[in-house]
C-alpha cells in the first residue's frame, strides 16, 4: 500500500511520522479479534473473543471493525486481481484463506476491493499454528 500522505499546509516531512510507525523493526503483536455472527443451529446471535491473531510484519497495527466478507469463487485464496467479494460496502474485512500466492498480493487485492482490513486464515486440515506472516508491500 502506498505511505499515507498529510494533505493541507505543513512541511513535506509531515508524513514521516507515519512511515516510521508502518516501517519499525519485527515485532510479534497479538492481535485481538472480536466476532459477533449468528449460529443458526442455536438460532442465537454469538459473540467470540480471543487473542489469536498476529499482526503481519508489515501490518499497521490498528482496529478495523465491519461486516467480513469472502471471496466469490470456487476458492477462497483472492490470488486473482479480480476477486469478487461478497461484502462491497465500506467499512469490511476481507476474511481469505492462506495458500496459493503471497500474503503481499492477498492483501493488495482485499485492499484493491475496498477491504478495511484482511485476515489470512490456515486452511481447513493444515492445523491452527498462528505464524507471522511478512509482507513487504510497496
Amino acid at each position: 500500500r502506498a505511505c499515507p500522505q498529510r494533505s493541507g499546509p505543513g512541511p513535506a516531512g509531515a508524513a514521516l511520522p507515519a512511515l516510521r510507525e508502518l516501517t519499525w523493526p519485527a515485532v510479534a503483536v497479538t492481535a485481538s479479534v472480536s466476532l459477533f455472527y449468528f449460529n443458526s443451529t442455536s438460532n442465537r446471535t454469538v459473540f467470540e473473543r480471543c487473542e489469536c491473531g498476529l499482526y503481519g510484519f508489515h501490518s499497521p497495527r490498528l482496529g478495523a471493525q465491519g461486516l467480513v466478507g469472502i471471496p466469490v469463487a470456487d476458492n477462497l485464496y483472492a490470488c486473482d486481481k479480480n476477486t469478487e467479494f461478497t461484502v462491497t460496502t465500506a467499512p469490511w474485512i476481507a476474511l481469505i484463506e492462506r495458500g496459493n500466492c503471497s500474503f503481499a498480493e492477498k492483501i493488495q487485492v482485499a485492499a484493491s476491493r475496498g477491504a478495511t482490513a484482511a485476515v489470512i486464515y490456515n486452511s481447513q486440515g493444515k492445523g491452527n499454528n498462528t505464524l507471522l506472516m511478512a509482507h513487504p508491500g510497496e
